[in-house]
């Protein structure tokens, strides 16, 4: 440290105020990405939050690369090496975020480090498109071209997670009041598999209203609760009367189902959300039709809120026959 100080060597001043402040501004973003919570469970939120390492790291190697130009012990270090550090650094920086995370309760995720990796691109490669030492380099024209694909397609990546999320909300809400249908398109991205394996099918014969009818194959595992999981269903229910769920059971034994509907006030308690029990006959096709005043009244020391519907689950009982499959068609309120 010292000798980097030592001016009479190297003929600079000392450390210049746009150094401390880029070292600042690195240590705030690094503090952030380890330090700030979570705000909400939603996919959307997990999206934002996930997707956000990608900006981060760019801006960090963005700001390494400027240290690393103007830090004296680097001046030997070509152009491409310089770009190579910044990206090392971030690489390396995002590891040690996430070992750090876990200090704080957090898991580690290979995914954010990649994130992370795929950010740096995203920024080097489109800062190198526009660099004047770029276009004073050996070759500038070809440098730059594959430089600013390298950054195009890491910026494509990096965004687009939160695209899709964004999508997929956009679509739950125009398809609103229908909660789910694979008859037209196979799009479980609201729906969890809950001890089950979900797949896109066709319905058998027997039971299609039509040649090449498509559905969902739900395969149940030999567990406890096996079924399907709806999360952030369009919350306002309480213009409609009726949920309806369209479901087969292609197998010899009969299907003990449960479908449970739960507010935002649930306390995870069986007694405070709404349970129906009901039988899905073998080797049939069925419409269940439930009326959401049955579904509000299912709590037994309050009403559930219609208005603020959180979730529904339709899974298979304990004491069910052990039926290994069904098929999920579409669910919704009329």
């Amino acid at each position: 440290m010292a000798d980097w100080l030592d001016c009479s060597r190297y003929r600079i001043a000392p450390v210049k105020r746009a150094y401390w402040i880029a070292l600042l501004a690195i240590g705030i973003l690094l503090a952030a990405v380890v330090f700030a919570p979570v705000q909400g469970d939603t996919r959307w939120i997990r999206t934002l939050h996930n997707s956000a390492h990608a900006p981060v790291f760019g801006c960090v190697s963005l700001l390494t690369l400027f240290l690393v130009r103007g830090h004296p012990r680097f001046a030997s270090v070509g152009l491409a090496g310089q770009y190579a550090l910044a990206l090392a650094a971030a690489l390396l920086l995002g590891i040690l975020t996430e070992l750090l995370q876990i200090l704080t309760g957090r898991d580690a995720s290979v995914e954010d480090a990649l994130h992370d990796v795929v950010g740096a691109l995203a920024l080097l490669g489109i800062f190198a498109a526009f660099d004047s030492r770029v276009r004073a380099s050996t070759h500038p024209g070809a440098v730059r071209v594959a430089a600013a694909m390298i950054g195009t397609v890491a910026l494509a990546v990096a965004v687009a997670p939160v695209t899709r999320a964004a999508m997929k909300y956009q679509q739950r809400d125009a398809r609103f009041p229908v909660l789910a249908d694979f008859t037209e398109r196979y799009d479980r991205y609201f729906i969890l598999q809950q001890w089950a394996k979900f797949s896109p099918a066709k319905l058998p014969t027997p039971w299609a209203s039509k040649e090449g009818e498509a559905a969902m194959h739900v395969e149940l595992f030999d567990t406890a609760f096996p079924g399907l999981d709806f999360i952030e269903l369009r919350p306002d229910w309480s213009g409609y009367s009726t949920l309806a769920v369209d479901l087969t059971n292609p197998t010899p034994l009969p299907l003990q189902l449960v479908l449970r509907v739960h507010d935002a006030a649930h306390n995870n308690e069986w007694s405070d959300r709404f349970n129906r029990r009901f039988e899905l006959a073998p080797r049939t096709r069925q419409i269940i039709r439930i009326p959401l005043q049955d579904v509000a009244a299912g709590p037994s020391t309050r009403e559930l809120d219609l208005r603020h519907v959180a979730g529904m689950i339709i899974f298979r009982t304990e004491d069910s026959p052990r039926a290994s499959e069904l098929y999920f068609s579409r669910a919704w309120l009329e």
